[in-house]
């Protein structure tokens, strides 16, 4: 046997051997970056590179996640560790004496860790930073709390309605408290200055470099043109040629394209052109229909414990039917976002509305009946959940829906047992997003949420790596078999975090755990 390096793939060389989970021997060859033969041994003669036994996994793909700001967060205040009000404002008041940003943004931010669950206001951040504006973003993205100097930076005040599809919190007097929900949200978060083109290039490069030492080869973005289509786009071509760890999917908001302020079809093709579609390539458009358990703003039938209120739906129901019967006349796949299951069963019927539902995605589905199980199963539209969730936000979870309701939250084995397809991912940054921590969760879900959604590590797997491949459109891919990408990982061990050795992405390496 010889170890000499790693051929390149276009000579189609035997260079891999090792077993599969089950522990049974494997051998393949790469060309082209693709598998070219997968066998039980190499043939007589051939010089390959011995793997000394490591067991071998296809790449994970996160077929949820948000890129750039991946990248980007990793430069901001991260509050994930305080858990009271006072460790929030410590946390705030040191980063502001050491930092001398315009604007302050923290990330991470979670009032249900508080002993009354009740959001920070302006005035308490006021009192740490006056001077420049701050901004402490919700840990699921669908919230956040300003002080005084960012309210008046994004030319909001007492007077100011809400935005369709969110709210500005206000006292029992109408004063603003600085809380903000959704659309109200993105409004604040929209007059912090904008990453320059670099910057947005260079945060998909670090979030790539991140994602590929778990051993995640693809990564799709769900929410591209949260600043600007053409730039994010622009950026995430480059990076991908400047050699970016993880292939890229894309799915832009529906209105950077569709919306009557959406680019033209011929920028599109323009931004678009270039584009290698096997290492980046826009996949489809992305809707919100809801908010988030944690914020109490999903759209969901009874009351969240902590407001008493029922949720927030983005779109009237009318208006959602719209948008995705437009996409589908006009060939797009669309991802849609809903969390609760009054805002599930408005997308479902927009869904069957189109007449092609299985073209489509749902994204989070986390409270769901049998009825609901059912109809998914029946439509055939791809389902991506976030098994980590339960490890971070169980806390959030009990709070806000109570120990009963909030242990029936996402349904891994109801769905499978129905056939609906269903796949994994993360939905980075607002969880660190190791996948292993996903399938353990999934394997085995924490203390509080019901047992009889547990499915096997196997099937786990799958749905982080084959199944994930699917729902980005992708099928054949994620799996170790002639013609699929040559993407793998391989273990000293048992595969787990901690016996990773080294990640491939197309025959080549790109991450060597071990450094």
């Amino acid at each position: 046997m010889s170890n000499s390096p790693l051929v390149e793939s276009a000579l189609a060389d035997w260079f891999g051997n090792g077993t599969t989970p089950s522990g049974k021997a494997l051998a393949f060859s790469v060309e082209g970056g693709r598998f070219k033969v997968v066998a039980e041994a190499p043939p007589e003669g051939v010089s390959f590179v011995d793997l000394d036994g490591a067991v071998v996994l296809p790449g994970f793909i996160d077929a949820h996640c948000h890129i750039i700001p991946t990248g980007l967060d990793l430069q901001k205040l991260h509050l994930g560790a305080c858990s009271t009000r006072d460790e929030v404002l410590q946390a705030l008041e040191a980063w502001s004496g050491a930092n001398d940003s315009p604007w302050i943004q923290a990330v991470h931010y979670d009032q249900t860790k508080f002993d009354d669950s009740q959001h920070l206001t302006r005035d308490e951040i006021d009192r740490v930073v006056s001077d420049r504006p701050v901004l402490l973003r919700h840990t699921n993205g669908h919230a956040s709390v300003a002080n005084s100097a960012a309210l008046v930076e994004a030319a909001v005040d007492d007077s100011t309605p809400d935005p369709a599809g969110g709210s500005f919190v206000r006292d029992s007097g109408g004063r603003l408290t600085g809380v903000l929900l959704e659309r109200a949200h993105e409004r604040v978060t929209s007059a912090a200055p904008q990453p320059t083109q670099e910057e947005l290039t260079d945060a998909v490069l670090r979030a790539g470099e991140e994602m590929a030492r778990l051993g995640i080869t693809c990564a799709t973005d769900m929410m591209t043109g949260r600043w600007n289509l053409g730039r994010e786009l622009a950026a995430y071509k480059e990076a991908s040629e400047r050699g970016c760890k993880v292939r890229l999917r894309l799915y832009a908001q529906w209105g950077t394209v569709l919306g009557p302020r959406g680019i033209t079809p011929s920028d599109l093709t323009a931004l678009t052109a270039g584009m290698q579609s096997d290492v980046c390539r826009l996949a489809g458009l992305k809707i919100f229909a809801d908010g988030a358990i944690g914020s109490a703003t999903a759209a969901i039938y009874g009351q969240f414990l902590t407001t008493g209120g029922n949720g927030q739906l983005i779109y009237e129901p009318e208006r959602l039917q719209r948008m995705i019967i437009e996409g589908t006349e006009k060939g797009w796949g669309i991802a849609v976002h809903t969390i609760g299951d009054r805002s599930t069963d408005l997308v479902m019927d927009a869904m069957e509305a189109s007449g092609q539902p299985g073209m489509h995605r749902i994204e989070h589905a986390m409270l769901l009946s049998d009825a609901q199980v059912e109809r998914i199963s029946k439509l055939g539209p791809q389902i991506t959940m976030q098994p980590e969730f339960l490890l971070r936000f169980g806390h959030s979870y009990r709070k806000q829906l109570g120990p009963e309701r909030g242990a029936t939250i996402k349904r891994y084995k109801s769905l499978l047992a129905a056939g609906a397809p269903l796949s994994f991912s993360s939905d980075r940054p607002i969880v660190p997003g190791d996948p292993w921590d996903g399938i353990r969760c999934s394997v085995r879900r924490p203390e509080g949420f019901d047992p009889a959604e547990n499915i096997d590590e196997d099937t786990a797997i799958r749905l982080y790596t084959a199944e994930s491949a699917k729902a980005n459109g992708d099928p054949g891919e994620g799996l170790i078999a002639p013609g699929s990408w040559a993407d793998f990982q391989t273990y000293a061990g048992r595969p787990s975090r901690e016996t990773m050795r080294s990640v491939y992405r197309g025959g080549q390496k790109t991450y060597d755990v071990r450094k």
